[in-house]
């Protein structure tokens, strides 16, 4: 859940709108002694923002084990019937316009690969200066590329295909190495810089730490910190936090706080049916017109007009 969580953050510009999404098909293939395949589809109603996203994550040797890779895809685009009988590759290929031509759902593409350790070492074997996503790194890390057109047409492929068994197995290793060398050659032609984006986020440990500050926000919606304060609970230097912070969740601490905070009172008003008076001193608002004014410019209306509604 929570890798699924990581890439829709990045995919859509709007994360919380992934509420609306809704499972529709998961598989899970293991191809013995190589690696682990996973689709997710997800089907949504309404007009959703999705951005085709791939995200590398590395694993470093550790006590004996060999390196490991994972590469994450999220592709939007396809549509799909909702007839249970139907046959979703005869589907997307427009066969059945006829008995399809209605009631059709876009669907978002959850795709992992992940190669097992010790096929990834039998990569290595002879070749001491590979720069495959700099394995002689002793730090795990998370990189996020823009999936290329090639990369796209292969996962097309391994999401619909007729095969079964072992020829499965061999058809999905083969792709699953196709996606291997195109994410591989992304990554190694980007200039240092840019190759990491904001840098520090390829380690899994900073990554850790920008979530651990996301959570304590939200625990205490009623309690504003200040960023001094939550770098030192979560031991990060302010810029660090402010700038990670903002590449991982798409907007300032600040702002990420105000409105979960005024999400919050809008509950707490609409649902339980609270006064403007008490909730604004749940949330920490001394003066009643400071929250009337900090909800009016999240939502568009002051508390009493909706409560009117």
């Amino acid at each position: 859940m929570k890798e699924i969580q990581e890439i829709l953050q990045l995919a859509m510009a709007q994360p919380a709108m992934s509420d609306q999404l809704e499972l529709a098909v998961t598989e899970t293939v293991a191809v013995p002694d190589c690696l682990d395949y996973t689709l997710q589809r997800y089907v949504y109603d309404r007009p959703l923002p999705v951005e085709d996203v791939a995200m590398v994550v590395y694993q470093p040797a550790k006590r004996g084990k060999s390196a490991a890779i994972e590469l994450r895809y999220c592709v939007a685009g396809n549509k799909y019937c909702r007839k249970p009988n139907c046959n979703d590759r005869v589907c997307v290929e427009g066969h059945k316009a006829a008995e399809c031509s209605s009631d059709k759902l876009p669907s978002i593409d959850l795709i992992t690969v992940r190669f097992h350790p010790g096929f990834i070492q039998s990569l290595q074997k002879s070749n001491t200066n590979s720069t495959l996503f700099e394995l002689q790194s002793r730090k795990p890390f998370m990189k996020t590329i823009q999936p290329c057109t090639k990369s796209k047409s292969v996962l097309e492929q391994m999401v619909h295909h007729n095969y079964e068994g072992v020829l499965k197995n061999i058809f999905l290793q083969s792709k699953s190495l196709e996606l291997l060398l195109f994410s591989s050659d992304q990554f190694i032609q980007n200039d240092t810089e840019e190759r990491y984006g904001c840098r520090f986020l390829t380690q899994m440990e900073d990554r850790s730490k920008i979530e651990r500050a996301r959570s304590i926000l939200l625990e205490q919606l009623d309690a504003p910190i200040t960023i001094r304060e939550l770098a030192r609970k979560v031991a990060m230097n302010e810029c660090y936090l402010k700038k990670g912070f903002k590449a991982m969740y798409g907007t300032t601490i600040y702002d990420y706080f105000q409105k979960e905070r005024m999400e919050k009172a809008r509950g707490l008003l609409y649902e339980k049916g609270m006064s403007v008076s008490e909730v604004a001193m749940m949330m920490g608002y001394s003066c009643i017109s400071h929250f009337s004014t900090a909800f009016k410019k999240h939502t568009g209306l002051k508390p009493c007009e909706l409560l009117l509604r």
